[in-house]
């Protein structure tokens, strides 16, 4: 009994500690308090309404929409060395373009929550 109880401990801890060194995805209150700067280079995978629309955009993205990623990706080129933040409406479209740019040897970052969780900046 003693061994399956240490067995079942092990599992959860390692599960849980797998699940904090998860370096692939960023939270929005995370990347707006201590990642976005002039350096931060942000790929927005909207469509362009709603890169334009009412939830806006993040100044100084590059909007390649994800159903135009493949075709478009020598685009990224010049910053294949550097840290991609993607973001879309809720972080699902930029999970999937995470995800295709990181099978392409990119360095690639999922802004979970999206812009429906940004907030604007004291600036805007």
């Amino acid at each position: 009994m003693i061994k399956y109880l240490f067995s079942i401990f092990i599992v959860i801890f390692l599960l849980v500690m797998c699940s904090k060194n998860n370096s692939d995805v960023v939270s929005m209150e995370e990347f707006q308090s201590k990642i976005l700067d002039a350096n931060t280079f942000v790929l927005d995978v909207r469509t362009e309404a709603e890169f334009y629309g009412p939830l806006g955009h993040i100044e100084g993205a590059m909007l390649i929409p994800i159903d135009e990623l493949s075709s478009r990706i020598s685009e990224l080129d010049d910053v294949k060395n550097k840290n991609i933040y993607v973001v879309c409406r809720s972080g699902n479209r930029s999970n999937v373009g995470k995800n295709f740019l990181r099978e392409n040897s990119f360095h690639a970052i999922n802004v979970d929550g999206g812009m429906l969780a940004w907030k604007p900046l004291d600036n805007e």
